[in-house]
């Protein structure tokens, strides 16, 4: 087992390095060191995607082909194929597979996760929530790459939150927090503005104030957002603060069309008459 740990380690470094022959040469050799199914779909697409990196088409294709053929009662066998049609932007056969998928493997998240991203970068997000809603209806849900029930309701509220269903959005974020630890919760930023958008500036700004706490760097959007829930409250110099914190950052400041309610105060008392490189999206 140790021979074929040290194996994967020097494919994945030889992949680093971008030498695919000799990384595909080393997968081939660990091959022969496991039988476990998961690991042997891993590795040979590993393989496939070195043959793709070099230029090789047709053995890719025929290599995946391969893989779906000899697993077929595997799940995993149907991710790796799907994100491989996704990279050549045939997206129509990805969601066709992964449809078939979630029919024939219900239990299996990783799929439920492919096809609703596949969707929303489709722009579905409607079929996006059905995907994810079929997905927390399973009893049993298999992990996927450390994803789990926690990371779908979230998903759910970012697509919520884009379509403008900031209730159902607030909803989910909050469900997703319930499942993890204070820290471990990624999403205060984006329930921040769900809770400026339902008309609840305080816990906006204990969210955003939240995710300042936990995450290592502060952005000028995470500052926008805390200057709105500021403005919100009347705290107009702390707003301010944060406004030229977030332009000092990168000398401009990008304001969105949802931003002029909130930043009315300061409008009208010539904050920004201040700063030179404002750029306000078009309403």
């Amino acid at each position: 087992m140790s021979s074929f740990f040290s194996l994967i380690r020097e494919a994945k470094l030889l992949e680093e390095e971008k030498e695919f022959t000799r990384a595909f040469n080393v997968y081939a050799e660990s091959e022969s060191h496991t039988q476990n199914e998961s690991a042997l779909i891993k590795i040979k697409a590993k393989k496939a995607w070195c043959l793709y990196a070099v230029g090789n088409p047709k053995e890719t294709e025929s290599l995946f082909q391969d893989i779906i053929k000899n697993y077929p009662s595997h799940p995993l066998s149907i991710t790796v194929y799907s994100r491989y049609l996704i990279k050549l932007k045939k997206f129509k056969s990805a969601k066709v597979l992964l449809q078939k998928s979630i029919l024939y493997f219900p239990s299996y998240l990783e799929n439920y996760l492919l096809l609703a991203s596949l969707l929303k970068d489709m722009e579905r997000s409607e079929e996006a929530i059905k995907v994810l809603k079929k997905a927390l209806s399973q009893e049993h849900l298999s992990n996927g790459r450390g994803i789990d029930r926690k990371d779908i309701w979230a998903e759910l509220g970012s697509l919520y939150f884009s379509r403008g269903d900031f209730n159902s959005a607030l909803a989910s974020l909050k469900m997703s927090l319930k499942m993890v630890e204070p820290e471990e919760f990624f999403y205060y930023d984006l329930l921040a503005l769900c809770y400026l958008e339902a008309e609840d500036p305080e816990n906006g700004l204990t969210s955003i104030k939240t995710h300042i706490e936990f995450c290592k760097e502060i952005d000028p959007e995470t500052l926008i957002i805390l200057a709105r829930a500021h403005c919100r409250l009347g705290k107009l110099e702390e707003a301010a603060n944060n406004l030229i914190q977030a332009y000092s950052i990168e000398d401009s400041l990008y304001l969105k069309a949802a931003d002029f309610i909130d930043f009315a105060p300061l409008l009208r008392n010539g904050f920004f008459t201040t700063l030179e490189n404002i750029e306000w999206e078009e309403p």
